[in-house]
This record gives C-alpha cells, sequence and structure tokens, in this order.
C-alpha cells in the first residue's frame, strides 16, 4: 500500500462511526431463534430426570424443591426439579427435545454473566407461588 493511500484510509477511519457497540450500556439486538437460557415450567415438571440423564455436557442435576413453594406438578413425587448450570451448558437443547411434557421455556436471554454462579434456580423457582 502507497503511502498516499495509507493516509487516506486512516483519515477515513479516524473520522467514521465505530463498528462496535458499548455492550452492557448499549444492548445488541439477538435473533429471534437465538438459542438463549432455558428453565424448566415446574408447574409441568414431573421430575423424571430424562433431562438430566440425556444432557451432553453434565450441566444438569436433580435437586429438591425447596419448602415454602406451591403449585407443584402432582406427578412429581419426589419433588424435585432440573437445575442447569449455565456456565457448563452448551445450549443444544437436547432437554427441551426430551423432555415428555414439555416442561422448559426457552428464551433468547443471553447476558447472564454476573459475580455469582449463574443457574436456572431463581428462574425454575419463579414458576411456583411461592407460601408465606
Amino acid at each position: 500500500m502507497t503511502r498516499p493511500k495509507l493516509i487516506e484510509l486512516v483519515l477515513k477511519n479516524l473520522f467514521s462511526k465505530p463498528a462496535t457497540v458499548q455492550f452492557p450500556y448499549q444492548k445488541t439486538d439477538v435473533e429471534p431463534d437465538y438459542r438463549g437460557v432455558q428453565y424448566a415450567d415446574l408447574t409441568k415438571c414431573i421430575g423424571c430426570s430424562l433431562c438430566a440423564i440425556e444432557c451432553p455436557a453434565d450441566a444438569i442435576k436433580m435437586i429438591k424443591i425447596p419448602s415454602g413453594y406451591e403449585g407443584v406438578n402432582k406427578l412429581n413425587k419426589n419433588m424435585i426439579y432440573p437445575l442447569i448450570d449455565y456456565g457448563k451448558c452448551v445450549y443444544c437443547y437436547r432437554c427441551v427435545k426430551v423432555c415428555p411434557v414439555n416442561a422448559f421455556i426457552t428464551t433468547n436471554k443471553y447476558d447472564i454473566a454476573g459475580p455469582s454462579k449463574p443457574t436456572s434456580e431463581e428462574l425454575s423457582l419463579s414458576t411456583l407461588k411461592k407460601v408465606g
């Protein structure tokens, strides 16, 4: 590249708008079918553990539903639900596909980084009513 072309290119780029956005201050648009976080609707979940068994990343553990919640599916005799570790999840949505009762809610939420470990606990428990 000759010097005049290089100077022209530098000046052009110096006064143009940046190609990036200032995330997280400016949100980026996401495609509607983007695979974001998924979580279980505990009013539908029957605690069968198929999602945990089929997860290729071993990101799903079945844990007890804490006391103080009502509205759990009557077929969920063991009172367990899938807790997804989003740090391990590869977002293949195999858990969504294998669920026999379609209990998983899919979103296009992607901004889950923070100081605590990102899991589905808060989202899943929000599908139930808190008692007391």
